[in-house]
């Protein structure tokens, strides 16, 4: 049986670059993280890259967390706001931002709300003006993702994108919207970043 001075030693440098490597294994990112203290600081960083908020709780938990660590908040680059299967819908996560935990996250660029897959039924939203009001002035995002969901209106729809300044990327997965605006033209040039729109099937 190896003693604990024979245990063979990885340099840190190495087991920074195979963490690297693990991407956004969520699970073996956390293995990592356990393995040793060395470890933990770096598989940490790849953790909070992207955060999912499914619940109310998870909600109170992150921005407790957050507010323990102020430093990790700053390596969050994609909030995913979403109700998983089998769970009871959280319309108000999808339809209010969680302002008080997106004022810490400074360096936030992707912003995704939605389903996770087909079968777990598509989410009805409707966006009151005061969220519309608060996404505008805190929403400082690049990308959105926007998954099964169902707009009651194109105008609706149009609003969401126009309250984001600094759009440049839509990328979306079934969506659906019950009533086509038959005048859009009021909507027209008021997203002047955004560049590439992708669906995904």
């Amino acid at each position: 049986m190896a003693t604990l001075r024979e245990l063979p030693y990885i340099p840190l440098e190495v087991g920074e670059n195979f963490i690297d490597q693990l991407g956004g294994h969520v699970r073996s990112l956390r293995s990592c993280a356990l393995t040793c203290r060395g470890w933990n600081r770096h598989a940490r960083q790849h953790l909070m890259v992207a955060i999912r908020v499914q619940s109310r709780e998870d909600l109170y938990s992150i921005c407790d967390y957050f507010a323990s660590d102020p430093r990790m908040a700053s390596l969050v680059r994609s909030l995913c706001m979403a109700s998983p299967p089998g769970r009871e819908k959280h319309r108000c996560l999808l339809e209010v931002l969680p302002v008080y935990l997106v004022k810490r996250l400074p360096n936030l660029q992707r912003y995704s709300i939605g389903g996770w897959t087909y079968f777990t039924g598509y989410d009805q939203v409707s966006f009151h003006a005061t969220a519309l009001m608060h996404i505008k002035t805190n929403l400082h995002v690049e990308e959105l993702n926007l998954n099964y969901l169902t707009f009651g209106t194109s105008a609706e729809l149009a609003r969401v994108l126009i309250a984001l300044p600094r759009l440049q990327r839509l990328q979306y997965r079934g969506l659906k919207v019950y009533i086509k605006t038959a005048d859009t033209s009021r909507f027209r040039d008021k997203c002047n970043m955004l560049s590439e729109v992708t669906v995904c099937t």
